[in-house]
């Protein structure tokens, strides 16, 4: 592929109208309505999509976007944004999707590395203060805004006439064909730029296995919109033609109502919102009685959370846990069953490496370019078919021809790799805070998280904990929970949205400390064991409001 065309079905300016020709009016349903195209209501086809692409490619010519400009885009989650991406691509322009929440801070930083043509927002980014730093700064590019409500500085997208459509480009493999940003968990986050030859690499895997499994039924994602996962994702799907659901909120009650619209066959989200999603399999599992396929991303799936779905899934359902990032695609999958098997048990095991697409290796904690030996934890290298050429601006991860994860795992002797913690999160005496929380998680079903915050100071991780209905632990829970564990504090009871969240819903916990660095003297526990929002203190004795 590197010396020739890419597949047109995994091209971004080709995929929505290939698709629309071969499949035709395949359905599509969204749990909210088009920002750009309200009319459109919320149950859409192939070939409605394809037709809405080509209405905003007309849209952002006349806003002055061309072959070989990047066009940001930074507004409410929604299935838009993808839109408009493939909208971009159609005309030869690079989308760079930003999420409205990396605030208004770190945005001017992200144009001053992406050097946009044109931006688009809508109101609820503004409404956010996020494009408050460019205000600040000055010059930028051109603004226009998506929907009907206006924004301050930016021009109605809707308000353009429709211009004509270019011929529609043939990529090459090393033209730029999408920029996404990583989640930003550990400071500014960082653009990730694909290539025509990478984005089919974080495409073809998905596509592939959806073939060989003869996967017919409706797929239901829910994943950032602004995540290259997404955008790899509708590729996939618009490729191998299967129905369509596309979720923006990953709230247990959406996810329910979703759920029941689409029937879906395969499921994909991250962990962190399936882990929420287990009261459904526990109080509703008829509406999951119809998958066969639960799909997460990006990290390692707590155990609990993969007994739950699967006992509620289909007779015969797999779990497919995937370990990768934005900037690699997949690494390393691992299929799960409701009957134990005879393959690794442990928690953390992300599985093996994709046979023709990646390879692992394990470096030195210590950095440098040596590999270590099986057995030995160390820090996660790999090489994909899908690695980024390069980040805008900043410098990238590559060690000796091999992409450094940031994460510590280990190869074990069956060749299944490990993934232990995050290198920054790492701490002396605890070999994974993350196998920490699996067990606290085992011991106490009514936990919905569970995440150990590293302190600075020497001082015992933090644990930030939800509940199922926010409601208070039982009795010395907590105490059960921690029993035989290495030392932690006690724990701080916070509702789902006021955890500092990323744009794919990890935890940052960066900001995470800062919010516990709030407590005068730590946090002092409740009867309960756990701390409240409302009882958090600064040095003064001034409430200190929730996160939001």
């Amino acid at each position: 592929m590197a010396g020739g065309r890419i597949r047109e079905e995994l091209a971004l300016p080709s995929a929505p109208a290939l698709a629309a020709r071969r499949h035709g009016r395949v359905p599509i349903h969204l749990d909210v309505p088009l920002d750009l195209f309200p009319e459109a209501g919320t149950e859409l086809d192939y070939v409605t999509f394809a037709d809405l692409v080509d209405r905003a490619a007309r849209l952002l010519v006349s806003a002055g976007a061309g072959p070989g400009h990047r066009v940001m885009v930074v507004k409410r989650p929604n299935f838009d944004i993808p839109l408009l991406a493939f909208a971009c691509a159609r005309i030869g322009a690079v989308p760079v999707l930003v999420h409205p929440t990396v605030g208004a801070a770190n945005l001017p930083v992200l144009v001053a590395r992406a050097r946009p043509a044109v931006l688009v927002t809508d109101a609820h980014a503004a409404s956010l203060g996020v494009l408050d730093g460019l205000d600040a700064a000055g010059e930028g590019p051109a603004r226009w805004y998506a929907g009907s409500a206006p924004v301050a500085g930016a021009r109605p997208l809707l308000g353009l006439p429709p211009a004509d459509l270019p011929g529609r480009p043939v990529p090459r493999p090393e033209d730029e064909q999408l920029v996404t940003h990583t989640s930003g968990t550990t400071g500014v986050p960082k653009l990730v730029l694909q290539t025509a030859l990478t984005f089919a690499g974080q495409a073809r895997p998905q596509t592939v296995v959806g073939r060989l499994l003869r996967v017919r039924d409706p797929y239901l994602v829910c994943i950032s919109p602004v995540h290259v996962r997404t955008v790899a994702a509708i590729v996939s799907t618009l490729a191998v033609g299967l129905p369509l659901g596309f979720m923006t909120e990953p709230d247990p009650r959406n996810a329910a109502l979703m759920l029941r619209r689409v029937r879906p066959g395969v499921v994909e989200t991250v962990p962190n919102a399936f882990i929420r999603w287990e009261e459904i399999a526990d109080e509703q599992p008829r509406l999951l009685a119809s998958v066969r396929l639960f799909v997460s991303t990006f990290d390692a799936a707590h155990p609990r959370t993969i007994r739950t779905l699967l006992r509620a899934g289909r007779r015969g359902a797999r779990y497919v846990q995937v370990y990768g990032q934005s900037e690699t695609g997949p690494v390393a999958m691992k299929f799960y069953r409701r009957e134990p098997g005879r393959r690794c048990a442990d928690g953390r095991c992300v599985g093996r490496p994709l046979i023709g697409h990646s390879k692992v290796r394990i470096g030195g904690l210590e950095g440098g370019a040596g590999a270590v030996g099986r057995g030995t934890t160390g820090a996660i290298m790999t090489r994909t078919s899908a690695v980024t050429p390069t980040y805008l601006g900043t410098p990238d991860q590559r060690v000796d021809g091999w992409w450094a994860m940031g994460d510590v795992g280990v190869v074990t002797g069956r060749g299944c790799l490990h993934l232990f913690d995050r290198i920054v999160d790492r701490r002396p005496g605890t070999e994974s805070l993350l196998a920490l929380e699996d067990t606290i998680l085992e011991r106490v079903p009514e936990l919905t998280e569970a995440v150990l915050v590293p302190m600075e100071d020497g001082r015992p991780p933090v644990p930030l904990i939800c509940t199922r209905g926010d409601r208070p632990l039982p009795g010395r829970a907590w105490e059960a929970a921690v029993a035989g564990l290495p030392p932690v504090a006690p724990p701080v009871h916070l509702t789902w949205d006021e955890i500092p969240h990323t744009a794919t819903w990890k935890v940052r916990r960066p900001e995470a400390a800062l919010l516990l660095g709030s407590f005068a003297g730590g946090p002092p526990p409740n009867a309960a064991g756990a701390v409240r929002p409302h009882e958090r203190k600064t040095s003064d004795d001034t409430p200190v409001p929730a996160h939001r």
